[in-house]
């Protein structure tokens, strides 16, 4: 069996960053291992994102947007992000540059195999070999590996999305589509999502949260209604496609079980009210390495653990599962009477309670309440 101190089990976003950040470190002279069944070597995913600093990995921000447009039945508008821009990094950008850093260092090794077992003392069987490590960082672990109480509401975000090339410019650069439920709803919240890279290229989006995920023609039929009947374009050319699934639950994922640490989505760091992971990811791994080469707790006092941001989390989904107020017009709502940067201020988890309360009286206050005081009881 072969040991090393930390073994990072899946090399996506999580596992490769927090590798990075952990060799970032002058006196790491950690002996690392990846183990990932896929050699990342295709554009399987991009990640987006909003904010007002350059982040970790800002060099590999392909394109940013300063302006978003958000649509419903009863209100349309185009927001102006400033502070803030929207932006995209693409799988295949992001994995390059990772494998190219992480070659550089002959302290980190990466190999190429399933993982069949992970244990609680820190060892991993793989298909072809067996490994041991002080701490193995998992984040290969879905929802079906966890014992979730039934009390806990499980939605998915689950979307398909086309990178689509015209002949004719059809797109504003400059301007994203955040969230547009013209769409129709069919007893769920779906929403299309339009990310343009030029005047004549973009990636549309058709996104849906609700408790189980659709039939294949489901997700084709509804991108081909919102291409034609909403974007206006019959013809166009497909450059690539792309399908993702992402927990929104409130259930409380364990990010710790003996020498296993979860993380990225495995260890709940996905925003349970809107699904987004990446730099909450990379806020929640600087801490990480910061701990560990500081040989500290590596899960002392990290961010995003704000019991009252779950508790607001948890309210959205209730509400949701309910189902006596659509999700459209909540979301409508939100955007129509707070404004795009206030929204964002307060999904970042920035905002004090003054302005947390003025967010919540734009919400129908009843049902909102109800289940806010629900949450409690978990």
């Amino acid at each position: 069996m072969k040991q090393f101190d930390y073994i990072i089990a899946g090399g996506g976003s999580a596992g490769l960053t927090l590798a990075f950040l952990l060799l970032a470190h002058e006196n790491s002279e950690k002996n690392i291992l990846i183990i990932d069944k896929d050699k990342k070597s295709t554009n399987d995913r991009t990640w987006c994102f909003w904010e007002k600093e350059a982040n970790l990995l800002e060099n590999l921000v392909g394109t940013r947007w300063e302006k978003a447009t958000f649509s419903s039945a009863s209100f349309h508008k185009v927001f102006d992000l400033q502070p803030y821009y929207y932006k995209m990094i693409k799988g295949k950008d992001f994995y390059d540059f990772m494998k190219l850093e992480l070659s550089k260092f002959t302290n980190l090794s990466w190999v190429t195999e399933e993982i069949t077992q992970i244990g609680t003392d820190g060892s991993v069987n793989t298909t072809t070999g067996n490994y041991k490590a002080s701490f193995v960082f998992n984040s290969t672990a879905g929802l079906k590996d966890f014992d979730i109480p039934s009390k806990c509401v499980q939605f998915l975000q689950h979307f398909k999305g086309r990178f689509i090339e015209t002949e004719k410019p059809c797109f504003d650069s400059k301007t994203m589509t955040y969230m547009d439920f013209r769409i129709d709803q069919k007893g769920d919240c779906r929403f299309g999502y339009v990310l343009p890279l030029s005047s004549t290229e973009a990636l549309v989006e058709y996104t849906i949260f609700s408790e189980q995920l659709l039939s294949s023609e489901a997700y084709d039929n509804g991108l081909d209604d919102y291409i034609k009947n909403f974007l206006k374009i019959d013809q166009y050319k497909l450059l690539e496609e792309e399908f993702g699934v992402i927990p929104m639950t409130d259930f409380e994922f364990p990010m710790q079980k003996g020498n296993v640490i979860n993380i990225g989505i495995s260890g709940g760091f996905a925003k349970p009210s809107t699904g987004y992971t990446f730099l909450r990811t990379q806020h929640i791994l600087k801490k990480i390495a910061n701990n560990l080469a500081q040989e500290k707790d590596p899960l002392l006092d990290l961010p995003h653990q704000k019991k009252r941001f779950l508790k607001y989390d948890s309210t959205l989904l209730n509400v949701l599962k309910q189902g006596d107020h659509a999700g459209a017009q909540i979301f409508s709502d939100l955007f129509e009477k707070n404004g795009a940067q206030a929204v964002f201020k307060f999904l970042d988890e920035e905002t004090n309670l003054a302005e947390e309360l003025k967010i919540m009286s734009s919400t129908p206050m009843l049902a909102f309440g109800k289940a806010f005081f629900k949450t409690f009881g978990k």
